[in-house]
């Protein structure tokens, strides 16, 4: 069958035997990309229940689909998001230029696991603020002068990057097996014990009657078509599809494996991180008379502030910031993973080599955050979920959708059923595409 004929390259460490690893660690991606910070408000401000069945059908057209396609891209290419790109359009008898998708789609992910370890520095301060008492009791004001002023510390906050970014390299270093194999298996499970943990605080010491009202209750109105562009927008990021990870990962995956029922499963978890994430925030904020925001100042300053006035707040605040600094930094380290493998592959540097090289360069789009000022940052940002991402999510579905041959794409879903593979393929090819625009257009509008 297509796919199945490539040897492994040299320079492609020998797969996980299970596609559990492959599961939990773009689980650990989808946890870790930022939504823990929008979901509540979003999800609150949108109808609640209306904006979350959205958000569910705007991740069946867009972010499982394609993300679907580069995991299958990866499985067939065996090598880095170029190489794979490469493979693929060879056999499709396409444009080799295609290759260069792959290229950028790994220098994008450095862009986001820069955010995802600067979003990791800002977590730990939280834990150290919360657990060694420096918000005991503290108002509001006092919070946000204290968390404004670690924001004001530059030098600091890029020192922190920089022991984050050596963590992060090590264990992309590591290889795919014990480097992600770590993360998939220790890291994940240690974080969904831990958010238990504080979902049952959460459940002792806040009312959840205005969670109910403000998540789960289904209101519809003039406003639903916003809404939906909205959830389009978070369903898009949430998986990281468009950043080469699903086919660096593919590429390293056993062959064979169902790879649309494993992201239908990544989906899932994610979900459920969300879900719970949001009872938790929702609960806290509204129990100390805050109400949800979006953005750092709801995660930052008005989270914190309930951790500390509530009994025990300040051991589960520390306890919840420690997990959601985990997850980051986990994303942050699987995001490096396209750019070290294409190094590793196309500059034959090796996976030490190459994790040295990427995390130098994530450590210089910090600096340039950084010391650039706000500004700098905030159209970093901008420009990489409005304009770069949807691009690249958009290409990826026209390129796999429209242009590789479909018995080559069904040689590498072999495992999936009929009727799944046909629904995924006309999902890819008529519903991810205008799905892309319209996220596209929000940018416009």
């Amino acid at each position: 069958m297509w796919g199945h004929n490539c040897v492994l390259d040299d320079n492609i460490p020998q797969p996980w035997r299970a596609r559990s690893t492959l599961v939990l660690t773009l689980s650990m991606v989808a946890a870790g990309m930022g939504n823990l910070q929008r979901f509540p408000y979003l999800m609150g401000e949108h109808g609640g229940g209306a904006f979350f069945i959205s958000y569910l059908i705007a991740l069946c057209v867009l972010s499982v689909p394609v993300l679907i396609a580069e995991v299958a891209i990866g499985s067939l290419g065996r090598g880095s998001p170029g190489l794979a790109l490469h493979w693929a359009a060879s056999v499709g008898n396409l444009d080799s230029r295609w290759r260069h998708l792959g290229v950028a789609q790994a220098l994008l992910g450095l862009v986001f696991a820069a955010v995802a370890i600067l979003t990791t520095v800002w977590c730990l301060h939280c834990v150290m603020a919360l657990y060694s008492g420096q918000l005991a009791s503290a108002s509001a004001i006092d919070v946000a002068a204290n968390f404004l002023a670690f924001v004001d510390d530059r030098p600091a906050q890029f020192t922190q990057s920089l022991m984050l970014l050596a963590a992060a390299g090590g264990v992309s270093a590591l290889g795919i097996r014990f480097g992600m194999g770590f993360l998939a298996w220790v890291c994940l499970p240690a974080v969904a014990i831990t958010l238990l943990g504080v979902l049952d605080f959460t459940f002792v010491y806040a009312d959840l009657r205005p969670v109910q009202d403000f998540l789960f209750s289904y209101q519809t109105d003039d406003g639903q078509v916003s809404a939906f562009w909205q959830a389009l927008g978070a369903a898009g990021v949430t998986l990281g599809a468009g950043l080469g990870i699903g086919m660096t990962l593919g590429a390293q995956s056993p062959t064979g494996l169902p790879w649309g029922r494993s992201v239908l499963a990544v989906a899932v978890i994610d979900t459920s991180f969300l879900v719970v994430t949001a009872v938790i925030v929702s609960a806290l904020l509204f129990e100390s008379n805050v109400s949800p925001v979006e953005g750092l100042a709801g995660l930052f300053i008005g989270l914190p502030y309930a951790f500390a006035n509530l009994p025990l707040g300040e051991t589960y605040g520390a306890l919840f910031f420690a997990a959601t600094a985990l997850l980051a930094w986990g994303a942050a380290a699987v995001l490096l993973e396209p750019t070290v493998l294409l190094l590793a592959n196309e500059w034959q540097l090796g996976r030490v080599g190459g994790a040295v090289l990427g995390a130098t360069l994530v450590a210089l789009i910090i600096a340039a955050l950084l010391f650039g000022g706000t500004l700098p940052l905030l159209r970093m940002g901008s420009w990489s979920m409005q304009w770069l991402l949807p691009c690249s999510v958009l290409l990826t579905a026209g390129f796999v959708g429209w242009l590789m041959p479909r018995p080559v794409l069904r040689g590498e879903l072999y495992r999936e059923p009929t009727w799944l593979f046909r629904l995924w393929w006309f999902v890819l090819r008529w519903l991810a595409p205008p799905a892309s625009l319209v996220w596209l257009l929000q940018a416009v509008v």
